[in-house]
């Protein structure tokens, strides 16, 4: 999980510190070498639009672009390799997830994933305002992920956009896609109430507001595992046991309750492209026995 200072969650800042426990192994940054005889690997280009919403403080963007190279088997989702946050909504019940798990299977496989920054990119924020990815050496993890990614924000906005512009260029034109910005997922209590400053580990029941496939992912600060859970008809439950468990693995941290939801597609670019956008709401509180 990414953390900064401040409680943001900063996409590649302190990689290394919140997953090393997880992967049993720390941030490796000697230089790996090219088997010859090793397969062609697989290549993909990534854009990714994060629209966080605090629930108290403004909302900010952020913009992660990168192409990946990887090489063995079981690579998966590699937005979600490079980005733990990014992971799938369940499909049944609350899983409690390992945030290294994708990591730790790849390294076992013997595959790697190797990083570039994805040039000429920017996000158009409306009023003048636009995200344009620099380049930032991604803190290499365990020997698995490592390279170069394109990183913008987090930029404050005092209103989230209507739409979000994504302009990509190639070597002959440029490519803009527009990103219509649905109303952001809201989390409160069962009486739709803001969560408070501290809550009781017991049986949870949320309010969730958002479009559809909006889901719950509780995530202490710095652990390696989180919770996700499906809404159903608007609300959503968390079971005791789940919590106890997850407050067991991270310890006495404050814990991040967010309201997710997350689109993408292809665009037709100088490289097919996946365009991602995601938007959180979150809450941070204490969990008390």
């Amino acid at each position: 999980m990414y953390i900064s200072s401040d409680m943001r969650p900063v996409r590649l800042t302190g990689l290394c510190l919140a997953l090393a426990a997880g992967l049993g192994a720390g941030c490796d940054t000697s230089p790996r070498g090219r088997d010859a005889s090793a397969p062609v690997p697989q290549r993909s280009a990534e854009i990714s639009v994060r629209i966080d919403a605090p629930a108290a403080g403004e909302p900010f963007v952020s913009v992660l672009a990168f192409r990946a190279s990887a090489t063995g088997g079981g690579t998966g989702d590699l937005l979600g390799l490079v980005d733990p946050l990014v992971s799938a909504a369940p499909t049944g019940g609350c899983e409690l997830r390992d945030v290294a798990g994708g990591a730790r299977a790849l390294r076992a496989q013997g595959g790697a994933v190797e990083l570039e920054a994805l040039p000429s990119v920017s996000v158009d924020l409306g009023g003048g305002r636009f995200l344009r990815p620099a380049p930032r050496v991604y803190p290499q993890l365990a020997g698995v992920v490592g390279g170069v990614v394109g990183e913008a924000g987090p930029t404050d906005v005092a209103q989230v956009p209507a739409e979000l512009i994504v302009a990509l260029a190639g070597a002959d034109a440029e490519t803009r896609e527009r990103l219509p910005v649905r109303p952001l997922p809201r989390l409160t209590d069962e009486n739709g109430n803001a969560l408070g400053a501290r809550l009781s580990i017991a049986d949870l029941r949320l309010r969730v507001e958002g479009p559809a496939g909006t889901f719950v992912e509780i995530r202490p600060y710095g652990a390696t595992h989180a919770l996700a859970c499906p809404t159903v008809a608007g609300g959503v439950t968390i079971p005791r046991e789940l919590l106890q468990r997850l407050v067991a693995a991270s310890g006495a941290v404050p814990v991040h309750f967010e309201a997710v939801w997350r689109e993408s597609r292809f665009v037709a670019a100088a490289q097919p492209t996946r365009l991602s956008l995601e938007a959180r709401s979150s809450s941070v509180v204490e969990l008390r026995p």
